[in-house]
Order: structure tokens, then C-alpha cells, then sequence
């Protein structure tokens, strides 16, 4: 057998989920931006070289670069194919299930296509030493719904509870039937995946995706680099250029969107597109990408909250009846975008400002947090007079602003007939914003009913909403884990994840 050393070290990369505070439906135009929130619940992509042998390969041209895929949480989840160096072409050679996975074999295909063109060498050394990748694809739990797997253990749907879940664990069912709980796991499985093997054919420098590099002039470039061909591989997998919101929060992690010109796509879409096309579609210098990404951060002592509903929506129908009635309306829904989007930057300034208060005056903007997260927000209006002062003020207007948004919503979904905040939800939505503690509460992205999210003002609103939550009757709602966090794609050391590593 051919030696893999140093081929046989491990790359493991995660991208983070998304939850689309603010913007729904705007960010589908380059005039508006949204609010996106990264999470610390991450899809996970390893990459080892392998002997093909060990990966089952009967080819012998020498010119083939077998690919092994494997998805441990779910049945039947496995994919082999192989790479033509000479050909410059993929193909699948079987799978677990007799299906296919067009998320993967697009990533692998354009992973593929550009390393051939920047390390040739690399790529025909593999195929030559009859050598191979194998990937392991995996998730954080809470991109998957785990009622099921509580309800057969006997315990009730809590935190607590998921909690005492092994990490990663097994859904006890198959990639196509599971019950997704919206935090973007195809952007960020693409993401992961593109950025795990770039990293591995060396491509992007494994010291650039990690964490303080974001300003380094490298890093950027190879940020930049996977962002496009992970916009281009989720597109096509997809059949259609979406906002792009999801894959640059897993990207990017936490920050106000504006999204790129979907033009920079149409070259490398077509089924007579190049090599050529793709790699100057995907290039960091295709100045065709002028999606716009600011930096933002939840204010200190907010925390995010969310919530999977037990109900379901169908995103993209819901996503086509609002365009086709924007289509059909142009100057209502003119205005009312025109409305909403001031809503929303309301809600981005507000949270700005309370940063900037937080830097000012710390002890003042303490004594605000404390005093508000100790009633309830209708209450809050009537603080004293002692604690009158930009935080006090800011946090009546984040109220104030996410009211704005969840009405503007209500029209939205009334005039297009598609129920972005449908009734069951309002309610649910509203007994949370009576919560003491808690200043936000919505349905996230484009709404529905598959989740909501809150923001909380410490411990006791976090538990006093988990057990609203579970006391509720007309739906079935379940926390998540998640928290907020920035960072978007990133190397880890994969001693830490033998959830993963197990399964090279």
C-alpha cells in the first residue's frame, strides 16, 4: 500500500447556521439588506487521503481520483465517486441508497474543477498513486429536529434533555426524510465541504480560515474564494441564484447583508459553461461580486433564543406567491418593502446604538438591562426617572421596532395570501413578548411555521420562555440550543471531534 504519510493528517472544517433576524423576502434584492445571526450549532466537513483500495476502488487507469462520502447520523448515507484528471469530469459510482446527493457532487464538482487548474500537480500526483479523499459530513443536533429520538428514549422535549444528547447523534432516518429545523444546513454543509477540501489540496492555506485572521490580506482572499464557489455550488444545486444570505452567514458569521448581482452566476450556470466560466465566475477577483457583508454583533446581554416548531411551511412556495404577487402589485408592495425595510434597519441601528451605549457607559447600560429583565417589556416605558438614558431608551425602541416588523409581516403575508405570520403564531409570538425579560420575539427568514426566535435579557427570561414553550397547547414547540455567534468558516483541530474523526 501506498505510504499516506503526511497525506493521511486530517483536515476538518464547520460553518455555522443562520437565523435571518431581518429582511425576509427583501434580501432577495440588491435595494435592501437583512440581519442574518450565525449560530454556534455547525455542519462539519473532514477531508483524509486515503489508499483507493481502502476505499473500495476497482479502477486501475491511474488517472481517477476516487472520492468516498459517508453522512454517520443518517441511513444509508454513503457516495462514492471518482475524479478523471484526464477527462476533467466526475461521475458517481454507487451509493447507499441507489440516489444521488446533488449538494455533494456539485461541491466535488467545482472543488474538483478548480484544483485541477490551481494544483495539477497535486491532483495527478493522487490519481497516480492510485490515492483518494474520504469524507465524513456532520452536524450539530440542532439542525435536526430531535423530537423523535426523545420520544423513544421516553423523556420530554427540553433543553436539559437535549442536552444529555450524545454530540452528532444518529437520526434514525434518512438524509431525505429528515425533519430540518431551518438553520440552513445545505449552505452550511456546502460551505464546510468546499472549505475542507480547498484546504486539503492546498488551495487556501489551513492558517487562513482560523480564528483573528479575518483582516489578514490572505485570509480574506481565501474567504472570498470559498464564499463564491460556495454561492455557485449551492446555486446549481438548487437550480436557481438565490439571496446568497445563507451561505455568506456560514461564510461570514453574523452581519447585515446586501446581496451580490446575480449576473456573476449566469456564465458558470449554464450546461455549456467551461471550466474556464467557472473559475472566473468563482474568482476573488470577478469584481462581478459586490454583495455587501458589515460586520454586527447582538448587544451585550441579549441573548438569542429559538425555538423548533412542530408545524411546518414550505419555504420556497411561500418565497414564489410573495414574488408573484410583488410582480402583479408593484406599487403596493413598492411601499410596503419600502415600510418593512425601515423596520428592519430600525431594528440594525437600535442594536448598534446599544453596543456604542454598552462602550459609553457600562454601569448605566447594566442598570438598565437589570431593571428591564426584571419586568415585563410593556412595563418598561415606566422606568424611573434615574434610569432614563440612551439603553434604558434603546430598549423600548427594540420593542418598539420588532412590533413594526411583525405587523408590516402580518400585512405582507395578507395581501400575498401566504402565511408569513400565520394566526397560531401571532399568538404564540405575543405571549412570549409577555414574558418578563424578553424584547424580541418573531419567526425568522421568511417566516412560517417552522420556528421562532427571541431575544432574552438574562437566565431567568431564558427559562421563564423554555417553560412558556412547553406549557404551550396549540402548537408543538421545542427549544434549541443554539446560541449566536460570529465567526463563519473555520479549521478545527480534529482531536476534538471523534464523533467525526471515527469515521475516517
Amino acid at each position: 500500500m501506498t505510504s499516506l504519510t503526511p497525506e493521511a493528517a486530517v483536515t476538518l472544517a464547520s460553518a455555522p447556521g443562520k437565523v435571518l433576524v431581518a429582511g425576509g423576502y427583501l434580501v432577495l434584492e440588491r435595494a435592501y439588506s437583512g440581519l442574518v445571526v450565525g449560530t454556534d450549532a455547525c455542519l462539519y466537513a473532514a477531508v483524509q487521503t486515503q489508499a483507493s483500495d481502502v476505499l473500495g476502488s476497482c479502477a486501475g487507469s491511474g488517472n481517477e481520483v476516487l472520492i468516498s462520502v459517508v453522512s454517520p447520523q443518517f441511513l444509508s448515507a454513503r457516495w462514492r465517486y471518482a475524479y478523471s484528471t484526464q477527462r476533467r469530469s466526475l461521475s458517481q459510482l454507487d451509493s447507499a441508497d441507489g440516489g444521488t446527493n446533488s449538494f455533494v457532487q456539485v461541491v466535488l464538482e467545482a472543488t474538483l474543477d478548480l484544483a485541477i487548474e490551481c494544483a495539477p500537480k497535486k491532483m495527478h500526483d493522487l490519481a497516480s498513486s492510485r490515492l483518494g479523499l474520504k469524507i465524513v459530513l456532520s452536524a450539530d443536533n440542532d439542525f435536526y429536529s430531535q423530537r423523535e429520538t426523545l420520544a423513544k428514549l421516553g423523556v420530554d422535549l427540553s433543553s436539559q434533555a437535549l442536552r444529555d444528547l450524545p454530540r452528532m447523534c444518529h437520526t434514525g432516518t434518512t438524509l431525505r426524510n429528515v425533519h430540518k429545523t431551518g438553520l440552513g444546513s445545505s449552505a452550511a454543509m456546502v460551505s464546510s465541504l468546499v472549505a475542507a477540501i480547498l484546504v486539503h489540496l492546498g488551495i487556501v492555506g489551513h492558517g487562513d480560515l482560523q480564528l483573528g485572521q479575518a483582516n489578514d490580506m490572505d485570509a480574506v482572499r481565501s474567504r472570498s474564494l470559498i464564499h463564491n464557489v460556495a454561492q455557485y455550488a449551492h446555486c446549481l444545486a438548487q437550480g436557481k441564484v438565490g439571496s446568497g444570505f445563507d451561505v455568506s452567514a456560514a461564510v461570514y458569521g453574523s452581519h447585515v447583508y446586501r446581496r451580490f448581482s446575480p449576473e456573476v452566476l449566469e456564465g458558470a450556470m449554464s450546461e455549456r459553461s467551461s471550466l474556464d466560466d467557472i473559475r472566473q465566475a468563482t474568482s476573488p477577483d470577478n469584481p462581478g461580486w459586490n454583495s455587501e457583508v458589515a460586520p454586527v454583533a447582538i448587544p451585550p446581554r441579549l441573548a438569542l433564543r429559538l425555538a423548533d416548531v412542530d408545524a411546518g411551511s414550505n419555504t420556497p412556495s411561500m418565497v414564489k406567491r410573495v414574488l408573484q404577487w410583488h410582480s402583479a402589485n408593484p406599487e403596493e408592495a413598492g411601499m410596503l418593502w419600502s415600510k418593512l425595510d425601515a423596520a428592519n434597519c430600525r431594528i440594525r441601528h437600535t442594536w448598534d446604538q446599544l453596543n456604542a451605549a454598552f462602550s459609553a457607559d457600562s454601569t448605566r447600560y447594566n442598570a438598565a438591562v437589570d431593571w428591564c429583565s426584571a419586568r415585563k417589556s410593556s412595563e418598561w416605558r415606566n422606568a424611573p426617572e434615574v434610569l432614563h438614558g440612551p439603553a434604558h431608551r434603546l430598549l423600548v425602541e427594540l420593542v418598539d421596532a420588532t412590533s413594526s416588523v411583525r405587523a408590516l409581516q402580518r400585512q405582507l403575508g395578507e395581501s400575498a395570501g401566504v402565511p408569513i405570520e400565520p394566526p397560531k403564531q401571532t399568538r404564540l409570538l405575543d405571549a412570549c413578548m409577555d414574558v418578563t425579560g424578553v424584547c424580541m420575539a418573531a419567526v425568522p427568514g421568511a417566516g412560517g411555521y417552522d420556528a421562532i426566535f427571541c431575544m432574552t435579557l438574562g437566565p431567568d427570561a431564558d427559562r421563564a420562555v423554555e417553560a412558556l414553550w412547553s406549557a404551550w397547547k396549540e402548537m408543538s414547540v421545542g427549544p434549541l440550543l443554539a446560541n449566536q455567534a460570529s465567526s463563519g468558516v473555520q479549521t478545527l483541530d480534529p482531536v476534538s471531534y471523534p464523533e467525526i474523526t471515527s469515521h475516517l
